[in-house]
């Protein structure tokens, strides 16, 4: 019985502790308050008049320490400003051709594979030539035994013969089956000649259906072919900037895998016709890749072009972060005295991503503050 009634009795000490501390802490607030409880009712005003130069005294001090502040001054500079466009595309060709066959047929020939430089007029692929030869042939006899039907015709008749209504209509129809019997030579030439694949332009086999012939290829089997010669950066062009692209502006590419490597060219294709884009309507504009190589810049490569829209050479300028603009207007803070300065309304001109021209408003001597 005494173990079990210790903790109870230690409980209860505690508590009155706790209860005592609670009581002395009161009091003691209530001591410090009391004053300051007085004074607000006495002297109301006065406190708030104390606040009050508290407040000035804290302003005043906020303004000295801001004019205390140090500011950087630059010179308005001479030099050439160019203004850009940035637009990103990728990799393409002028001279790209996915060949098929006209109808599907058994390979029996493959004269190019993936990877190959293709002369022009070479024979990349044939398919089996048997059934259209064998047609072409059957053509050519049916050819023949109309033409000498025809002929057998003209003998009977003779010269000086009368020709009734129902011979005329005879002669009429054999002369129709021997313009289908030309025909039929026609087509059949034609089908023997779709079975042999030849190269439009020359280039690079970029893709190939396969590797090995006696397969069966459908119509629908393509070989890609590419001229690395005329490789060519498409990008879209949103409808706000189209007018300021013309031809033959001068521009620099860059390509997501050749980050710090520029290749220097210019605009020779504008698109007449519209195309849709992620920002709305959009133009294609096309600068020519300088380079054959499509083992290093491969078809579908991203990259960015900087298109130069306007130069200017030998202007007054200053960095386009000291320009205010208001109302329409732009102001520079110019140097009044050691670290201080005051506004002034400028002209300006050509703006680009870094400086701006200043047409009027200030010289090479004045000097302008700068944010940091």
């Amino acid at each position: 019985m005494v173990l079990g009634s210790s903790p109870s009795a230690r409980t209860q000490s505690n508590l009155k502790d706790y209860n005592l501390k609670r009581i002395n802490m009161k009091k003691i607030i209530k001591k410090l308050s009391n004053p300051l409880i007085n004074l607000w009712k006495t002297k109301k005003w006065l406190v708030i008049g104390i606040v009050i130069l508290l407040l000035i005294a804290g302003n005043n001090f906020y303004k000295q320490a801001k004019n205390k502040t140090v500011l950087s001054f630059v010179h308005p500079s001479i030099q050439t400003i160019t203004k850009t466009l940035d637009v990103s595309g990728i990799i393409d060709a002028k001279e790209k051709a996915n060949l098929h066959f006209a109808a599907g047929g058994k390979l029996i020939y493959l004269g190019a594979k993936e990877g190959s430089w293709v002369k022009k007029w070479q024979n990349i692929a044939t398919i089996d030539q048997r059934a259209a030869v064998k047609t072409q042939e059957k053509s050519l006899n049916n050819y023949a035994k109309e033409r000498l039907d025809w002929d057998q015709r003209q003998s009977d008749i003779g010269d000086g013969t009368t020709v009734d209504e129902e011979l005329k209509r005879t002669i009429d129809k054999e002369q129709y089956d021997l313009n289908n019997s030309v025909l039929d030579v026609e087509l059949s030439a034609i089908s023997t000649t779709n079975n042999t694949m030849s190269a439009p332009f020359e280039g690079i086999l970029v893709s190939s259906p396969t590797t090995v012939t006696g397969i069966q290829l459908s119509a629908t089997d393509s070989f890609l072919l590419v001229n690395p010669k005329t490789l060519t950066f498409k990008a879209l062009v949103d409808e706000s900037d189209i007018a300021l692209i013309a031809q033959n502006q001068t521009a620099t590419l860059e390509f997501d895998a050749y980050p710090n490597e520029k290749l220097q060219s210019f605009v020779n294709y504008i698109s007449f016709q519209s195309v849709p884009s992620s920002s709305g309507t959009a133009f294609i504009v096309e600068l020519p890749v300088e380079a054959s190589d499509l083992n290093k810049f491969r078809l579908g490569m991203n990259g960015d072009a900087k298109i130069e829209l306007e130069t200017k050479q030998n202007v007054l300028t200053i960095p386009v972060v000291a320009v205010k603009e208001r109302d329409g207007k732009a102001y520079v803070e110019i140097k009044t005295g050691k670290n201080t300065a005051e506004e002034k309304e400028i002209s300006v001109g050509l703006e680009t991503d870094d400086y701006i021209e200043v047409i009027g408003g200030l010289t090479e001597n004045d000097e302008i503050v700068v944010p940091e």
